[in-house]
């Protein structure tokens, strides 16, 4: 059978783990910007198309 507090002492940290941390959530925050960039412009494109329709003048027939 592990012995996990033995094995847990035996683990030592890996050195490059925190520059690893910092690039991985650099990363994370520039796709939440990308992504919230592509959904405004979604919403931006959609405003002005509903603008667009709702700004034509109506066509009697």
């Amino acid at each position: 059978m592990i012995d996990f507090k033995q094995e847990l002492s035996k683990y030592q940290p890996i050195l490059e783990l925190e520059r690893i941390e910092d690039s991985i959530h650099t990363s994370e925050v520039q796709d939440i910007l990308d992504i919230l960039q592509h959904l405004s412009k979604g919403a931006y494109t959609q405003t002005t198309q509903n603008q667009t329709v709702h700004s034509r003048p109506k066509q009697n027939s």
